[in-house]
């Protein structure tokens, strides 16, 4: 009877024991984001213009902070050739030269001859630029090297003002020049025999498209049936 009592006994202090540690212990596994921290990071611009912020910019303004900013890496002008060390190529350049091209047997891409979209520069740019101080510029010096960047690249007028209005509606000389991947195995349904290819008719019908607007911008496939 004794040993019944003591075990228990021991059972039971084991439930408590185990109860109270459930109840009381922390993992320290982190906290709930807080809006403004989630605004900090939520900054991705689309091509069609969304999530752009309220702000303008000029040509004169860009060429200044180009100059004071970005020249050191990229050169007078956005021309490149600076080698930062003996380990790396110099940078590239990101003005069109005259003779540029993708066609060459060495493709000369930069921001006049390969980029997409010119909201790429002001979310490029935002997001990782000065490269030894990113996202420390200012709304209005984002949209002021957007302006003096596109109009260096003869894209623009150098009188050009650069606002979260017009700056989607800048068509890059290579817009068009970008396809859709829509391999089998990356947007299509899985299958492992006698599979469609891209020359088949039904080849997107299983195709699964986010029809939102702001991502219809970019490259999506649209299935018709």
């Amino acid at each position: 009877m004794l040993v019944f009592n003591r075990l228990t006994q021991l059972t039971l202090g084991v439930i408590l024991i185990s109860t109270l540690s459930a109840t009381e212990h922390k993992y320290n596994l982190g906290t709930n984001i807080t809006p403004s921290e989630y605004k900090a990071w939520d900054i991705s611009i689309f091509a069609d213009g969304k999530n752009l912020p309220k702000g303008s910019g000029n040509y004169k303004d860009g060429k200044e902070i180009f100059a004071t900013k970005c020249a050191y890496c990229h050169g007078d002008s956005g021309k490149g050739g600076i080698k930062l060390d003996k380990y790396r190529s110099p940078i590239a350049t990101l003005v069109r030269s005259k003779d540029d091209t993708l066609s060459g047997e060495k493709p000369k891409k930069n921001i006049g001859t390969y980029w997409q979209h010119s909201t790429l520069l002001f979310d490029y740019i935002r997001r990782a630029m000065p490269y030894e101080n990113p996202k420390s510029l200012t709304t209005d010096e984002l949209y002021s090297l957007s302006a003096y960047l596109l109009a260096e690249n003869k894209i623009i007028s150098k009188d050009t003002i650069v606002t979260e209005k017009n700056l989607a509606q800048i068509k890059m000389p290579n817009a068009e020049g970008f396809i859709c991947d829509n391999h089998v195995d990356t947007k299509n349904i899985p299958c492992m025999k006698d599979c469609l290819t891209p020359e088949d008719k039904n080849f997107n019908k299983g195709v699964v498209v986010d029809m939102k607007d702001y991502l219809k911008s970019d490259c999506l496939i649209e299935s018709k049936y």
